[in-house]
């Protein structure tokens, strides 16, 4: 049995809610947790960097529980109303509140699924940038339920959660294929751990990313490696001599 989390990013338990309990009533087999954003104290990210450069946010509000419930579970669904082709912006100040996670995820191989509820458009933005976020984590972006007005009845099928079902079972991670977008995002944090903060170094090799092609063990094939490496290699070369240059200045 898997330990779920869900996300209600909406300030009403009506359409999108609905929507997620469905998707609960389906994996009833699971412990799943809902949390309702609306009813916590998250304040938004002010852009000091404490959590960057020293592992710690020095607001005090329920943004460190809502995260450590992200940590502890094995797989997260988020829910959302899309508002102004975008997510709500109390939902985002959670998100927000984890940006060190692109420098140091905890939450790495977990699948997340997205459920989206708008009148009539732009869940494509909304969803595009739920995605970027996902691989920014290193997470398995597991697909979305999406609904508009016009078919809000409408019933999950079964490949709507297929995806997520199978990847919260840790040993199918060794199956799965990262894309070129998520192998070039991994590349770009790793030379950063390298070569800029050392508290994401000591992170990094902790984890034994620095010597991994990836953040888990994966199905990646020989041609991807090496477009990676390649990728790696010239990011950390100009990196590299910025930073030399940068300090040759000063």
């Amino acid at each position: 049995m898997a330990k779920i989390l869900i996300l209600n990013g909406s300030h009403r338990q009506k359409n999108t809610f609905s929507i997620l309990e469905n998707i609960s009533q389906n994996l009833s087999e699971h412990d799943i947790e809902i949390i309702h954003v609306k009813n916590y104290d998250v304040k938004p990210c002010i852009g000091c960097e404490q959590c960057l450069r020293k592992g710690l946010c020095h607001i005090q509000d329920d943004g460190d529980f809502i995260l450590q419930k992200m940590i502890e579970a094995d797989g997260l669904i988020i829910g959302t109303p899309i508002y102004l082709r975008h997510i709500p912006g109390y939902l985002k100040n959670i998100f927000d509140r984890g940006c060190s996670w692109y420098h140091r995820s905890p939450i790495v191989g977990k699948p997340i699924l997205f459920a989206t509820t708008t009148q009539v458009t732009g869940t494509k933005n909304a969803v595009k940038y739920l995605k970027d976020l996902s691989i920014q984590w290193g997470l398995i972006y597991a697909g979305e339920v999406s609904r508009t007005l016009f078919n809000l009845e409408k019933a999950l099928e079964h490949k709507d959660l297929k995806t997520f079902n199978f990847y919260l079972n840790k040993e199918n991670l060794k199956k799965y294929k990262p894309s070129y977008k998520q192998l070039f995002e991994f590349d770009t944090q790793k030379v950063l751990a390298e070569e800029i903060l050392p508290i994401d170094l000591e992170f990094w090799q902790e984890k034994n990313y620095i010597s991994s092609p990836y953040f888990f063990k994966c199905n990646i094939n020989f041609f991807k490696r090496f477009i990676s490496f390649l990728y790696y290699k010239l990011l950390k070369n100009i990196i590299s001599k910025n930073k030399k240059q940068t300090t040759k200045n000063v």
